[in-house]
């Protein structure tokens, strides 16, 4: 039977990974009949008793075997597994085991024993087929398409497809055809002059800037907040088989041209009404509904693309940032008071990135459920609920000294080094937007870097790695054996049944949107899985992923900043990464994380951008400024 550490690693993407072989029964029972070291023992050939037979990569076979710790930690680097050549490999003699002696040097030679199941099972992924006939139907077996004639050798897979994209769209930004020069200016546009055409079918009308536009009747009728009740539905699913029976009787501006007031009629006049319009709100939606009348106009809008948001602009214009990071700093009690801070604090998160949030509050005692209870209490107050753990009892987890740490793993370990990283690795699309970092207990000093100076870097100076990096699907995958079924962690539990579960997330380390930016940085040595790496671009890749993995320590780009105590350091999860905090001699530390997911980010900043404008003009309130796309709305709150 294949042992779970080793299945566990095999998670590759959906419908074309080994986890997938091994689950269907494809690769069971399957035995090894030959395997020999070939070209100084660089690569080994491997022959099953199915008659497949592959050469697989020595680094790639070394780089996957399971002799790690409960916590992941590998034995040896990725950097030194690929120094390592097969000296000596034999299967044992029922088949189902193969023993490989590495050597580099001789005082890391080191003998280990591989799964012959498991092998078979990536074979078609990271090995190149030997045989002819038999390879074909294996690789075709196993989901992946032959590339060749028939009668050819199959070429190896090219990759694994992407289905690590943004649950929100691939677009980030406006819509094509949207005028960029009007973001922001619709705020006090005037009316100068309307007047209903088409028998009232459409209705015209001109602004004070000289643009004018031809919008349907139907469309301003069933536009207006009047059809919605307190709660924001509308009052009737009847509406939309009505509206297209009205038609503009009489349109006339106030005087000011700050309104427009429309007077809709249909067969029957018990039904005619009367209805008032915000014009910045109507010049606001113009482009995106409305046919262009004015000289010089732009195409018209095609539709919009995706849900958007209101910090699209910021997105776009992000800009790196190194060493010389300056943090920004809020004091948390003044921020819970003042939505105009939040709003400042919830942009940084979008630009630079990173901040500093002091004065957060004073744990009643370290026991768990207190511990976290003001970084809880704050975030809920600014943003909302934290993320909630798939096991754990709680919304945030804890992190208490070494000794305790230890038994929980090595992300929980204060002793281990861990490199530069992003959370939520091996979590599908990455959840975890937002990361709140909380010292309860102990003052440190800690460190970030910019994941976007990184890939600009890897982009200007190593092209073809970045595209590499860009484009190759890494997985990354765990197992969680941390909680009990209760949802406490088991250290604590007293023996309770364990809650383990499984994690894998399969996309490119550097994800980029549909415009070409960096979306998402998703980097996490330790977590790092069995990839399946097709063997034509294995050495390549791991050249390029060993840069990348270099350039993250490099202090060029590394933000060191103190951590006191009762603060939290909050980071934009899909863009930068974070170190291990470096902990003073003798220093008691409790910390404690957790994450808010990118949709309960961007539509707090959505409702308090909303309140904002609301404040400062009374004329456009809630019932304008809601049920409205991003991209109209981003032009009534610049």
């Amino acid at each position: 039977m294949l042992p779970s550490s080793i299945a566990g690693k095999c998670s590759l993407a959906r419908g074309m990974g080994a986890a997938q072989r091994l689950s269907m029964g494809a690769t069971r029972g399957v035995k090894i009949a030959s395997a020999l070291p070939v070209n100084d023992g660089k690569q080994v050939d491997i022959k099953f008793a199915d008659r497949t037979a592959y050469r697989f990569p020595a680094a790639s076979i070394k780089n996957s075997h399971s002799a790690q710790s409960p916590c992941g930690a590998r034995a040896f680097s990725h950097e030194a597994c690929d120094k390592f050549t097969a000296e000596k490999v034999q299967p044992a003699e029922d088949g189902s085991k193969l023993l490989v002696r590495f050597k580099m040097f001789a005082e890391n030679a080191v003998s280990e024993l591989y799964s012959a199941t498991m092998l078979h099972a990536l074979a078609p992924y990271v090995g190149t087929p030997l045989a002819s006939t038999q390879a074909i139907e294996s690789t075709q077996k196993a989901g992946v398409p032959s590339r060749g004639a028939p009668s050819r050798l199959p070429m190896p897979p090219s990759g694994l497809a992407g289905l690590a994209m943004s649950r929100s769209g691939p677009i980030r930004g406006v819509c094509s055809g949207r005028p960029h020069g009007l973001l922001g200016a619709t705020r006090g546009m005037k009316i100068a002059r309307a007047s209903a055409v088409n028998e009232g079918k459409q209705v015209d009308i001109e602004f004070a800037d000289k643009t004018s536009y031809r919008f349907h009747t139907a469309w301003i009728k069933d536009a207006h907040p009047n059809l919605t009740g307190t709660d924001y539905y509308r009052k009737s699913a009847k509406t939309v088989f009505e509206v297209d029976s009205y038609a503009a009787d009489r349109v006339q501006p106030s005087k000011d041209g700050s309104q427009l007031e429309v007077h809709f009629k249909n067969c029957e006049d018990s039904n005619a009404v009367t209805e008032k319009y915000v014009s910045s709100w109507l010049h606001a939606f113009a482009p995106y509904v409305g046919r262009p009348l004015h000289e010089k106009a732009s195409a018209p809008a095609k539709g919009l693309s995706g849900t958007g948001s209101l910090l699209d602009h910021l997105y776009r214009n992000r800009k790196p940032w190194g060493s010389e990071l300056q943090m920004p700093t809020f004091d948390g009690q003044a921020m819970i008071e003042d939505e105009d801070m939040q709003i400042e604090f919830l942009e940084r998160m979008m630009d630079p990135g990173a901040a500093l949030i002091t004065n957060i509050g004073v744990p009643k005692s370290f026991d768990h459920l207190d511990a976290g209870q003001p970084m809880e209490d704050f975030v809920g107050k600014i943003i909302g609920r934290l993320n909630q753990h798939p096991v754990r009892a709680t919304r945030f987890g804890v992190i208490h000294t070494q000794a305790r740490g230890e038994q929980a793993g090595a992300d929980y370990d204060h002793n281990n080094p861990l490199s530069m990283h992003t959370d939520h690795s091996v979590y599908h699309g990455t959840p975890g937007y937002l990361q709140f970092m909380y010292q309860a207990r102990g003052s440190v000093s800690s460190r970030v870097c910019d994941g976007l100076a990184l890939a600009n870097y890897m982009r200007d100076n190593y092209p073809e790695d970045y595209k590499l990096l860009t484009t190759v699907q890494l997985t990354h995958s765990s197992r969680n054996c941390i909680y009990a079924r209760n949802g406490a962690y088991r250290r604590d539990a007293g023996g309770a049944e364990g809650a383990s579960f499984e994690l894998v997330h399969t996309h490119p380390v550097l994800q980029l949107d549909a415009e070409g930016h960096l979306e998402k940085v998703v980097q996490s040595e330790t977590k790092r899985g069995v990839s399946a790496l097709p063997y034509g671009i294995y050495d390549k890749y791991m050249a390029a992923y060993r840069r990348w993995t270099e350039i993250v320590e490099d202090p060029r780009f590394k933000a060191n900043f103190e951590w006191p105590e009762h603060s939290v350091i909050v980071m934009n999860n899909w863009r930068v990464l974070h170190g291990r905090a470096t902990v003073p001699p003798n220093t008691e530390r409790t910390m404690v994380f957790g994450y808010v997911m990118r949709t309960i980010y961007e539509n707090r900043h959505r409702l308090l951008k909303q309140r904002q404008v609301e404040k400062k003009n009374p004329e456009i309130n809630d019932r304008w400024l809601t049920r409205l796309p991003n991209q109209v709305l981003t032009s009534l709150v610049r």
